[in-house]
């Protein structure tokens, strides 16, 4: 019972899903969906293929009445166009006679060649008969001639027919010239230099037409049905369906279309009367007719069920068969893996008295062979493990100077080397700690001294520092007050050299002034020569007019009179005009003078302008190389600040690392009691530990003091 519950379990899961109900739907599941699918592929393929074959058939057979129906027609049609296109027919239709036909002499080879090809084709051949479209007679094969006005001949489809087209014809049905029999007329046109003169007709009996088609089978239940030119069923195997139109003959839209526009379709599922047919129009040459084959959908889809039914009966089977075949080879499987478990529960539950029996030939064998050796194994791997924990206390207590007796083999013999390997690192990854503390702490010693040297070093800095950086201060101070006063100098020399700017334009605005008034002065004496020049010819004139007074006598007294006057007033004037004009000579020279001490003056000022402006310059470069100083100093300044910040740090530092150095000297002899408590052999243990000298309590206090002083 104990047995049975651990085969149920396994690494302490309940077992849900064994091997066999796996490979069933790991295996059949798949395969059986592929075929599935292979079947619904065929399935849907072959019935495909069966539609075409089916279609194809029904086609087939469909333009093969047709074909039939057409040689048939054809047949006549070569006997109509031979007899229309002989000569003694045209003869006879070409000449219109009083007598008509009778009259003719040619008349009774015309009715022998009528009589003879009636009787040649007499099984399917009526009547043969021409028509004289001149005189409106009609002469059969027998014998009979209908006169003009018996016959009416505009009322014929053969006529109709035949003069529209200009060719041969085959008419829809229509009762014969003598009223006995249902006809169907093949008829041909008769020309005679280019006009339609006569028609040649062919009487066939529509039974014999009848007899071909009820032999025309579609599939095994199928038939055919034949329509005319005006879609009237002639040829159904219901009697009581003929002469029926095929638009009142209860077809569905797609059929009805198809019949009533001379469609050659393919097959096509369609509804009479509510039933469903498959059918497949041809049309029969050139006839107008149309062939209607006919199958039953039952006959139709016979072959695709079939098809369906092997398929469904042949997946079926292999189902089954794939089924057992799969539970065969899953229960020869699991059989021997059941006792490979039950061996393995066994090893999981510490028992190793295991025996594993597996008599198979396959891989499920070397499994239990493999358990077999694992088993095996496991005895010895007992003795590693005892041996290895016993080591691996050793060395958690410190010891490592262990052995190892046992011949490890396999993995095991990873685990002796990994043991081996970790004993030497250990001894020399410590070996080289304590060498590695001696250094420490004899480096640990040389930087406290290191330390303390920089540290009184750094005191002695920082006061030297302090006195530079005030230096430094008092020099940026005063380079900053001579730079102020420079720059006030130069603020003043600006003012002055504006103010001689400022005079030199006024004498500019000088000179021109005296230059307008040389102008001017110029002008005035223009008009003072101009004057001069009226004056003396006033003078003459007033001459003139004391002379002409003179010869006058008394009655030029008056005129002496003002001759005299005009010729006083004309020396005032010149007398005048020439003080005046020395009076502008001495304002032009004056003028002249005081241009020429104001050119001399407006290039002093000139030349005091431009030594203005180059001693501002200079005062200005001055004051710019002053601030420039005062800057590089300020620069200065703050640079040795800094190094008095850095001399204070570095102080502090030298104090903390003369600290530090002090407790990694502790960390060291630390390490080297650690070490002590392994066995690394004689000559290492009993090397000495080396102590570093520890500061006391109140150096330690004056050295952080200094440091901390700055």
């Amino acid at each position: 019972m104990q047995r049975e519950t651990d085969t149920m379990h396994y690494g302490g899961k309940q077992i849900k899903l064994g091997i066999v109900p796996k490979l069933l739907l790991g295996i059949l599941c798949p395969l059986i969906i592929c075929m599935v699918l292979v079947s619904v592929f065929l399935g849907l393929r072959g019935s495909s293929i069966v539609n075409e074959v089916m279609s194809a058939q029904l086609n087939a057979q469909t333009d093969s009445a047709a074909n039939e129906i057409d040689s048939f027609f054809k047949q006549y049609y070569g006997v109509a166009e031979c007899l229309a296109a002989t000569q003694i027919v045209r003869d006879t239709t070409s000449k219109n006679l009083e007598d008509g036909f009778a009259g003719h002499e040619l008349y009774g080879s015309l009715l022998e060649t009528l009589r003879l090809i009636q009787e040649e084709h007499s099984d399917n051949v009526d009547y043969v008969w021409l028509a004289n479209l001149q005189t409106g007679e009609l002469l059969q094969s027998d014998g009979t001639l209908f006169q003009s006005g018996q016959l009416d001949f505009s009322s014929r489809s053969w006529y109709k027919l035949a003069a529209s087209s200009q060719k041969t014809i085959v008419t829809e049905t229509y009762t014969s010239a003598h009223g006995d029999a249902t006809a169907i007329t093949i008829a041909s046109p008769v020309f005679a230099n280019g006009t339609l003169v006569g028609i040649v007709g062919l009487d066939l009996d529509i039974a014999h037409m009848m007899t071909i088609l009820s032999n025309v089978h579609v599939g095994k239940t199928g038939y055919v049905t034949v329509y005319d030119l005006n879609s009237r069923i002639i040829y159904h195997p219901d009697s009581t369906a003929i002469n029926t139109n095929a638009a009142d003959a209860g077809y569905s839209t797609n059929m009805r279309n198809a019949i009533l526009n001379k469609e050659d379709s393919d097959a096509m599922l369609y509804t009479r009367n509510g039933t469903q047919y498959y059918g497949s129009t041809a049309p029969v040459g050139n006839t107008g007719y149309v062939v209607l084959g006919v199958m039953p959908v039952a006959e139709y889809t016979s072959y695709t069920t079939a098809i369906l039914r092997v398929l469904v009966i042949g997946m079926g089977v292999c189902i089954l068969l794939l089924t057992a075949n799969c539970a065969f080879i899953a229960m020869s499987i699991t059989r021997p893996l059941k006792q490979l478990n039950t061996a393995v529960g066994k090893l999981a539950d510490g028992e190793l008295n295991v025996a594993v029996d597996v008599h198979t030939h396959d891989e499920v064998a070397e499994v239990g062979a493999g358990v077999a050796r694992i088993v095996e194994r496991l005895k010895e791997y007992i003795l590693y493990i005892d041996e290895i924990s016993a080591v691996l206390n050793q060395i958690g207590a410190g010891n490592l100077m262990f052995t190892l007796q046992q011949n490890y083999v396999g993995e095991f013999a990873k685990v002796k080397s990994a043991l081996m390997n970790i004993r030497t690192t250990l001894t020399e990854t410590l070996t080289s700690i304590a060498q590695s503390a001696d250094q420490v702490n004899a480096g640990a010693e040389q930087i406290a001294s290191g330390a303390q040297a920089l540290a009184q070093g750094a005191t002695e800095q920082a006061s030297s520092v302090q006195e530079l950086s005030s230096a430094v201060q008092d020099l940026s101070s005063q380079a900053t007050a001579e730079a102020e006063k420079a720059v006030e100098a130069g603020q003043f020399l600006e003012q002055i050299k504006d103010a001689v700017d400022k005079s030199n334009t006024q004498m500019d605005t000088m000179r021109k002034a005296m230059t307008d008034i040389s102008v001017q002065s110029a002008a005035i004496r223009g008009i003072i020569k101009t004057i001069d020049d009226i004056a003396f010819q006033t003078n003459i004139l007033a001459l003139n007019a004391a002379v002409e007074a003179a010869r006058a006598g008394t009655a030029g007294k008056g005129f002496a009179v003002v001759a005299d006057e005009v010729r006083s007033l004309a020396g005032k004037s010149a007398e005048a005009a020439k003080k005046t004009n020395e009076l502008i000579e001495n304002s032009v020279q004056a003028v002249e003078h005081g241009e020429a001490l104001t050119k001399q003056t407006a290039e002093s000022l000139a030349v005091v302008a431009d030594g203005t402006k180059q001693v501002a310059e200079t005062i200005d470069t001055v004051a710019r190389a002053y601030r420039e100083q005062a800057g590089r100093l300020s620069e200065i300044s703050k640079g040795v600040d800094q190094i008095a910040d850095v001399v204070q740090t570095n102080s502090a530092t030298a104090e903390q690392s003369a600290a530090a150095s002090e407790e990694l000297s502790g960390q060291a002899n630390m390490m080297h009691q650690q070490i002590a408590h392994f066995k690394l052999g004689q000559d290492f243990s009993e090397r000495p530990t080396p102590v570093a000298p520890q500061p006391s309590k109140t150096e330690r206090s004056e050295r952080y003091a200094a440091s901390s002083k700055y």
